[in-house]
């Protein structure tokens, strides 16, 4: 039995003064698209195609515009901090998050983006610390600019345990 479970991270919904539609140039420049953060929608495809369907507050129904609005309004009230640590990852939006406990019995949490070959992890250093991100590569098996996290054999061991096993 895998000790990996999908992670749904919950941000709080935006109140009702965030219920207007605004207009966001595509990151190409070759396009425009039309967001709601009140009902948290985008009109790109990443969007419609893939995270519409995701819950209301869950960070994996982020595209690359809501994040990016998300963070302009800079505030740190929405979710608990390991929701925000993996939402203002550079390297996010993650279409799948799992969480497992890993050492010292914390919570450690693995972002995916699909077909991208890299894997992120989110963990702490030890009790009370904040989490750090670190960027793996199943089919290089190694660890991104040789940052290693505390535990590492422990932890591709367990990486390996993913359900669908570790994307390629």
């Amino acid at each position: 039995m895998t000790p990996w479970k999908p992670a749904i991270l919950n941000m709080k919904p935006f109140g009702r003064e965030y219920d207007r539609e605004f207009t966001v140039e595509s990151r190409s420049g070759s396009g425009k698209y039309t967001l709601n953060l009140y009902t948290y929608t985008c009109t790109c495809p990443d969007f419609v195609q893939r995270r519409v369907e995701r819950p209301l507050g869950d960070v994996g129904r982020s595209c690359k515009h809501l994040r990016d609005a998300v963070l302009a309004l800079d505030i740190d009230s929405f979710g608990d901090e390991l929701t925000r640590v993996i939402f203002k990852s550079p390297h996010g939006p993650y279409e799948r998050i799992w969480f497992a406990p890993g050492p010292d019995d914390e919570i450690i949490a693995l972002g995916i983006i699909e077909n991208k070959p890299w894997l992120n992890l989110f963990i702490r250093r030890g009790v009370g610390q904040p989490y750090d991100r670190y960027g793996y590569s199943p089919s290089e098996g190694r660890w991104s600019y040789d940052s290693i996290p505390p535990a590492a054999r422990d932890i591709v061991r367990l990486m390996a345990e993913l359900p669908g096993g570790l994307p390629r």
